[in-house]
């Protein structure tokens, strides 16, 4: 015998059961019937078990994960609050189930949630929440947050633009950023044509004077040469009237051939000791009428002979 089917509603699910068939009913016992379904599911923590805590994100830009907690710093980490913000931040849940992922895009949502996680890491680890306290490490390095640890505060804003100053241009205008604009008298293409001008009638000027001073060096050369050559024609001219005498040109032979004037042989230092010394040397007669390689001494002997 087939069992008969039915379909109950429960909790707004429809669910296909069978029943066995229903026995006749008895005279003596009344039938009851029962009642309607009521359904059971399991029930979830969610936000609003913690709707009394403040779970609004920081409105500082440089926030530390002590304001994302909403916690002091003296006081021990707890993670209730990191569970309640896990539960509205997660990438998982759909954006509008609570109020504060409403206002806010895909992208700021998942780095919330990045910071938060980086926040609880450091809060619920002794060594790094000490390193974080003490010294900024762990949490600086996030986009979001600009403060730089409180115990190492910079003597100037970063984003100064005094550190934007690469070239003697842009220190120029941080100079000048609360002075008067200046006014501009001459056009810059006048200026720069003045100036290539005026370096022109220079380079003009400095070749005139090069090219006079030329001129006069080749005139001082010129007369220098002329002087020389006059007084190399006046000593020629001298040699040659001293060369008239036969003495003179004796003399001027035996010079050239020993200028030291003791002669190159052995018997010749007389004869270079009379012609050259006035004093010593024979009359010029006698010396003209001496033959070649003879002795005047000897012409003296013939004589008295």
């Amino acid at each position: 015998m087939f069992r008969k089917t039915n379909v109950i509603c429960c909790g707004g699910l429809q669910v296909l059961t069978a029943y066995p068939p229903a026995p006749r009913a008895s005279p003596s016992r009344p039938t009851v019937r029962a009642g309607p379904c009521r359904a059971r599911g399991r029930l979830y923590a969610t936000v609003q078990d913690s709707s009394d805590a403040d779970l609004s994100w920081p409105s500082t830009p440089s926030f530390t994960p002590y304001d994302i907690f909403k916690q002091d710093r003296s006081a021990p980490y707890s993670k209730r609050r990191y569970y309640d913000l896990v539960k509205i931040y997660h990438p998982d849940r759909r954006g509008d189930d609570h109020p504060l992922c409403k206002d806010i895009t895909r992208e700021v949502r998942l780095q919330r949630y990045r910071l938060i996680v980086s926040a609880h890491e450091i809060l619920s680890d002794p060594s790094k929440r000490a390193a974080y306290d003490q010294f900024g490490i762990g949490w600086h390095d996030h986009p979001d947050n600009k403060m730089p640890p409180p115990r190492y505060q910079p003597a100037m804003n970063m984003d100064d633009p005094i550190f934007a100053n690469a070239t003697w241009e842009d220190w120029q205008r941080w100079y000048n950023r609360d002075s008067p604009k200046q006014r501009t008298i001459v056009d810059h293409r006048t200026f720069a044509t003045f100036v290539i001008l005026l370096a022109m009638f220079g380079a003009a000027v400095q070749a005139s004077w090069l090219g006079q001073f030329t001129m006069g060096f080749d005139e001082k050369v010129r007369d220098m040469n002329e002087q020389s050559m006059r007084f190399l024609a006046g000593r020629r001219q001298q040699t040659q009237n001293q060369m008239k005498s036969t003495e003179a040109r004796v003399q001027n032979f035996l010079i050239r051939r020993d200028p030291s004037g003791h002669g190159l042989k052995e018997g010749e230092q007389e004869v270079y000791q009379k012609v050259l010394d006035p004093r010593n040397r024979a009359p010029l007669k006698e010396v003209e009428q001496l033959g070649p390689g003879q002795d005047p001494g000897k012409k003296d002997e013939t004589t008295e002979r």
